[in-house]
């Protein structure tokens, strides 16, 4: 189990949902917390009910991810943990989307790019100091598959970006590896969550929520995002049916190496 006395948390997309439980949860097992959100007034909030300090900060602008990190150590000294969770939601059906929309730049950035610019500007600081740090990332059960309780909401864009913080993850945590390097990775992937994301988009009365969506509150996902860490697990969902949902995928793939004749080949072209 991560001992939190004395470590300093970063929490990116603070200002609610599951950023806001995240910083609840890290404070309440002894870390200190500075949280970073675009909603200045909400970051704040969630900075008198932790305890910790906030910044207003717009993660959809390419260097703010460096200077975030300057201002949150001139804050609260040197950063031991970062859970890069700032996210932004995205519906157009695929077909009709402008594909020249300048909100995509800021899905990107946001989504997918601001966790990778985090981490550049946090390694140089471990390094410096010898010290080792954490990256939890905030990916969602669309980074894995196409869910079947969200098929036709038009989340291919959305979808898009976390596949690709996905991948990201993945490739950073394979130029961690070794005991000389200093940022161990982690990947939240985050089903159902009841979030100002998503709550547009259900019934007013939770009886009524989609069974298929198990929902879940902030304050659960981030229990299991904590348990995920002590664990030291690099893939952290937080519901049983994500594993379920990659099986056709994997079923397909597999149906057509038998069927190009591939199995037992051993080429990797």
């Amino acid at each position: 189990m991560i001992d939190w006395q004395g470590k300093t948390a970063l929490v990116t997309g603070g200002a609610s949902g599951i950023g806001r439980a995240l910083a609840q949860a890290i404070t309440a097992r002894g870390g200190r917390v500075v949280v970073a959100d675009i909603a200045g007034e909400g970051a704040a909030e969630t900075a008198r009910l932790t305890g910790g300090w906030a910044i207003a900060c717009d993660l959809g602008q390419p260097a703010a991810a460096a200077q975030l990190l300057d201002d949150a150590e001139a804050l609260a000294g040197p950063i031991d943990f970062i859970a890069s969770n700032a996210g932004i939601g995205y519906t157009r059906r695929l077909l009709k989307a402008n594909l020249d929309d300048p909100r995509l730049t800021t899905l990107w950035e946001v989504n997918m790019l601001a966790a990778l610019r985090l981490a550049q500007a946090f390694v140089p600081r471990l390094v410096a100091r010898g010290a080792r740090g954490r990256l939890m990332i905030t990916g969602s059960e669309n980074s894995l598959s196409v869910p079947s309780a969200v098929k036709g909401f038009g989340l291919g864009l959305y979808a898009a970006s976390k596949h690709g913080v996905l991948i990201l993850a993945e490739w950073l945590r394979d130029e961690m590896a070794g005991g000389d390097k200093p940022l161990d990775v982690h990947i939240l992937l985050p089903g159902g969550v009841y979030t100002g994301m998503t709550a547009p988009d259900l019934p007013a009365d939770p009886a009524d929520w989609p069974a298929a969506m198990a929902i879940i509150s902030p304050e659960r996902c981030a229990e299991i995002a904590l348990a995920g860490l002590d664990a030291g697990l690099f893939h952290i969902p937080t519901h049983a049916h994500l594993a379920d949902d990659m099986g056709p995928r994997h079923a397909a793939i597999r149906a057509s190496v038998e069927r190009l004749g591939l199995a037992g080949v051993g080429q990797h072209d």
